[in-house]
């Protein structure tokens, strides 16, 4: 079965308002970056998604971000903080999802935190060797 597949069939059951975020967003997002690891939060009110791109991928310049600009660090050293804030801030308690770009499966919130924060150290500690 597709990653999307497996993810609408988890997913689909606790979203009551902004089902696109699952129909249509996370459908879009999951096909313009096949096989990227991500998280996957989902809730009453949609669901959230966070690629966890390689090193590469992100620009060194800064490069335009949501309604502005932001650079590669600002951009990674606040991925742990959402993926942390999603419980409350976002209302997506409902359920955790990870795919480690083999598998998908379900996850507790202290374990998503903790691989939000090893992904950061990985992608850091590669270019800071970059640099060197």
């Amino acid at each position: 079965m597709k990653i999307y597949e497996q993810l609408k069939q988890k997913a689909d059951p606790f979203i009551k308002y902004y089902r696109d975020d699952l129909l249509v967003h996370d459908l879009n997002a999951l096909n313009k970056n096949p096989g990227i690891p991500f998280l996957h939060f989902t809730g009453e009110t949609g669901t959230h998604i966070v690629f966890l791109r390689p090193a590469e991928d992100y620009p060194e310049e800064p490069y335009p971000y949501l309604f502005g600009m932001t650079t590669r660090e600002k951009e990674i050293h606040d991925l742990p903080e959402i993926v942390a804030s999603m419980k409350t801030r976002y209302d997506r308690e409902d359920l955790a999802l990870y795919y480690n770009g083999k598998q998908l499966r379900e996850v507790a919130y202290p374990e998503v935190t903790r691989i939000a924060r090893d992904y950061v150290y990985r992608v850091v500690a590669q270019w800071r060797k970059k640099q060197s």
